[in-house]
């Protein structure tokens, strides 16, 4: 995902289709099969709650630097989580992670 601008970001973001925890995981079982469409589904289903995140940062680090550390934290988030675990779904997962993302860029601007 290329992004020239932040506004392009956040239209990609708003027409992005929400999936059921089902559909998480059927994704999460072809992904694990070796299928990237799968994949990218998943990130694509999230990216309203980085915007939302990012939306919600300090006026000062809403920047394209922001935009693509948050992107390869929820990419890292997708690859790294178990999806047929009940007790913790993925958007508690990303919403750590987005937190962890966006102090880091706070502390470095």
């Amino acid at each position: 995902m290329l992004y020239i601008t932040i506004e392009d970001f956040y239209a990609q973001a708003e027409s992005a289709v929400r999936l059921t925890r089902e559909q998480e995981r059927a994704c999460a079982a072809a992904m694990a099969a070796g299928d990237t469409d799968a994949r990218r589904r998943l990130i694509q289903s999230y990216l309203p709650y980085v915007a939302l995140a990012i939306r919600r940062a300090p006026a000062d680090i809403r920047t394209l630097h922001t935009v693509y550390a948050a992107i390869a934290a929820l990419e890292r988030g997708v690859d790294t989580f178990n999806f047929q675990q009940e007790s913790e779904t993925f958007a508690h997962h990303l919403s750590w992670r987005l937190r962890q993302c966006l102090t880091r860029c706070i502390a470095d601007r």
